[in-house]
């Protein structure tokens, strides 16, 4: 008998579902289909039913993008979102709740597949991080997202929690400053005082001096 298209989709959602924290957790090295598997109470075989490899399983995690950018898709601005992110106390659920920031090591030595669906979500982040300006892939918008994914990684690698927090810190300040929105020239330049013509009205209207040639005396 077999399984019906909708218990098969479920399959798959809880595979997918636990393959994600673990691979978040451990990494990609540190996870194998066994563990992904009884986590998901189900049986090895179960797993070529669905993917056929976990390198396959590891790009479409990769792919679904979990942590910062849904979080700025759900959002209507991103600034609580960025220091929500960035919060110390929220470091550890951060790196390992953010594709971006838990995965990136394993990315950068895994298939084209996975740091393809990696550059696609660090494009959709940007977009979102640039909602409003004329570009999607907007220069400040960009410093942000590196700064805020790269906080966090470097916060969560570094051992001496007050750099962490220091870390953390001026990456919110920094971002805080980048997203501003930014004063066009005309609001830049300060506007021009109005010369006072009193004085020039004022000395037209005195009698000219004779010079001293018209008075007798020496030039």
């Amino acid at each position: 008998m077999s399984i019906s298209a909708t218990r098969k989709a479920a399959i798959r959602a809880e595979i997918v579902e636990h393959a994600a924290r673990l691979f978040r957790l451990r990494g990609h090295a540190g996870t194998n289909i066994d563990d992904i598997m009884l986590a998901a109470g189900l049986t090895r075989g179960a797993f070529y039913a669905h993917f056929t490899s976990k390198d396959a399983l590891f790009a479409e995690i990769v792919r679904m993008g979990h942590g910062l950018m849904p979080r700025l898709r759900a959002a209507e601005r991103p600034g609580p979102v960025l220091d929500a992110y960035l919060d110390r106390e929220a470091l550890a659920a951060n790196a390992q709740g953010c594709t971006l920031a838990a995965l990136a090591g394993d990315v950068a030595r895994s298939p084209l597949a996975a740091r393809l669906a990696y550059a696609n979500v660090l494009h959709g982040v940007i977009a979102e991080l640039a909602r409003g300006k004329k570009r999607a892939l907007d220069a400040d918008a960009t410093a942000v997202a590196i700064l805020t994914v790269g906080a966090v990684m470097l916060a969560r690698a570094s051992g001496d929690t007050r750099l962490s927090d220091w870390l953390l810190r001026c990456a919110r300040r920094a971002s805080k400053a980048l997203m501003k929105p930014k004063k066009t020239p005309k609001q830049r330049a300060s506007p021009k005082k109005k010369r006072s013509t009193s004085r020039p009205k004022a000395a037209a209207a005195l009698p000219s001096r004779p010079s001293a040639r018209s008075r007798g005396g020496r030039a």
